[in-house]
Formats: structure tokens, sequence, C-alpha cells
């Protein structure tokens, strides 16, 4: 699991602030494009696999699992735009700003 720093997580705060609680799916996009690739080509390949060997059933498994992990994540998004108006409230931008025009440490 990677580790952020804290100038990765305030620069990220204040891109949900100037976009009122949604973060930049594209810029996201750009940024791990290697995974989301790697991701899809993984499951397409042994979804291919198992069409080949008539395995229908663990195509349907390969379908749900891919189904379930991209639902959960647009749940995640959707819960956290629903709670940004109190994050916008109680998080001290001063200090967000602060941490993110500071030099990251080495």
């Amino acid at each position: 699991m990677k580790h952020y720093t804290d100038k990765e997580l305030a620069d990220y705060l204040l891109e949900m602030k100037r976009r009122d609680g949604r973060a930049s799916s594209w810029s996201r996009f750009k940024k791990d494009r290697g995974r989301i690739v790697l991701f899809f080509g993984l499951a397409l390949v042994l979804c291919s696999l198992a069409a080949f060997g008539q395995a229908w059933w663990l195509c349907g498994f390969i379908f749900g699992l891919v189904f379930g992990i991209l639902s959960r994540d647009r749940a995640h998004v959707q819960q956290l735009q629903r709670i940004w108006p109190f994050y916008g409230k109680v998080i001290d931008w001063l200090k967000v700003e602060k941490i993110s025009h500071e030099e990251p440490s080495a």
C-alpha cells in the first residue's frame, strides 16, 4: 500500500476544495494509468483463458468481481461527495495550504 506524504494529501484536499468535493477522475486516471491497464488487462486475459477452456462460470465470476470492484469505488466516491460539505467546514484550510506549499522533506 502506498504511503502518501502530507504534501500529496494537502494538494489532493485543495484540488477537492476547488472542485467543490469532486476529485478530478481524469487526473487520477493519468496518474494510475499503469495500474488500471494492468487490472483490466489481467481480467481480460483470465476471462479469455476461461472462455477458451469453456469455463463459463469462471468468466461470470471474473466479470462479477470487476463489476463489484467498480461498484465499490463508485459508492465510495458518492459517499465522499455527500459528506464533503461537512469536511469543507471543519478543515483548517490555512494549515492545508501551508503544508501544500512546503517543500517535501527527503
